[in-house]
């Protein structure tokens, strides 16, 4: 754990900082305030989330090929899109500049991920991942909650969504600052059998996960309270950043942690959201969903980490959010006009994929 985990780590800080408020906002900016129907919502994330992680994978890539810190530097600097799509534009304008800044985070987050490796290896990469989600979402949580006390105060959305320029400035930065990540070659993945499964049982995960704008839109639809939805996402983010500290310091097997502790948790979450229901259970769902992200945003990286060469951890990265765009793309459609129809029945589609994709990498991670 030395100064330039910190550096890359405390860029992840500011970075969320910035972005993490928004997500809670843009199904409200897009549902309640363009007043589309949700299935429109749900098309939309599929692109934000699906399409965005093949950038990750590109990113990865030339992240090999030009140098981590030149295309973490670069796709972390045009994150600063999103602050500008609730200015009183049209709803597709609007829309292009939020998911054009989401794509850049994508395109960054494998390059900064292997700069990580670049520093700590075995037992300290695993913690350094920790601190890395941790302060990741301690930024988040930051973030939720500002935005909500300015909702609260009466602050038009669109100067809420202004107010996060200052984060994405800062976060680009600190990740200036940082001194790994400078070189560059011809990527070979090492162990290209483990690393596409890890993709595919990534792509499983996606299945699974959907963009938690529903859940704020389910508290919406209870409470007709903008603030306290989008505290539904403070308590995911919370919860999420505490396990993944925790996560990161057990002696575990993986596999079965990421498949139980990961994938699992998540049915629980989705069956109380949805099949429950109420102002209370859907407060218990968002903190069971942020403990199965916690825990997979941890151990899916380090399992990654495990299975490739110093060369080609970008590109290796890039095919871990490779394997989520095809699963996000899909879910997020389904959940769109599943949630449309009935929310309970969206839902239970969550339910189901999360103990397929448990049951899925129980088979195939542990036997490969």
């Amino acid at each position: 754990m030395n100064r330039e985990v910190y550096k890359i780590s405390f860029s992840a800080f500011f970075a969320d900082l910035g972005y993490q408020g928004l997500i809670s906002l843009f199904p409200i900016l897009i549902v309640v305030h363009y007043q589309a129907p949700a299935y429109y919502y749900g098309i939309l994330e599929a692109l934000n989330y699906g399409l965005g992680s093949i950038l990750g994978f590109v990113g990865g890539n030339l992240a090999d090929r030009w140098g981590r810190r030149r295309v973490a530097i670069l796709g972390n600097s045009l994150i600063l899109l999103m602050s500008f799509s609730a200015l009183p534009y049209s709803l597709p304008i609007s829309a292009a500049l939020f998911i054009g800044g989401w794509w850049m985070r994508n395109f960054r987050s494998p390059a900064r991920r292997a700069m990580l490796t670049e520093v700590a290896r075995g037992g300290e990469l695993k913690r350094a991942l920790g601190v890395l989600h941790a302060l990741d979402v301690g930024g988040g949580v930051t973030s939720v909650l500002i935005v909500s006390y300015l909702l609260y105060a009466g602050l038009p959305l669109d100067r809420v969504f202004l107010s996060t320029a200052v984060f994405f400035i800062l976060s680009t930065v600190v990740l200036i600052l940082s001194k790994v990540g400078k070189g560059r070659g011809i990527p070979k993945i090492v162990n290209r059998r483990k690393i596409g499964t890890l993709g595919l049982t990534a792509g499983l995960f996606g299945l699974s996960t959907y963009s938690f704008g529903f859940p704020v839109l389910s508290l919406y639809e209870s409470s007709r309270s903008e603030p306290l939805s989008v505290l539904s996402y403070a308590a995911f983010l919370m919860v999420s950043a505490l396990v993944g500290l925790i996560v990161s310091r057990t002696k575990w097997s993986e596999t079965r942690t990421l498949a139980l502790l990961g994938y699992g948790i998540s049915s629980l979450g989705n069956l109380a959201i949805g099949l429950v229901g109420g102002i209370g259970f859907i407060f218990l769902g968002s903190a069971l969903l942020g403990m199965s992200t916690g825990v997979v945003e941890t151990m899916e990286p380090f399992l990654v980490s495990k299975l490739s060469g110093a060369e080609s951890m970008g590109t290796s990265m890039g095919v871990l959010s490779l394997g989520r765009s095809v699963g996000l793309l899909f879910t997020n459609t389904v959940m769109g006009f599943l949630f449309y129809l009935s929310p309970p029945l969206a839902y239970l589609y969550g339910f189901a994929a999360s103990i397929i994709a448990a049951i899925l990498v129980l088979l195939v991670i542990g036997k490969s």
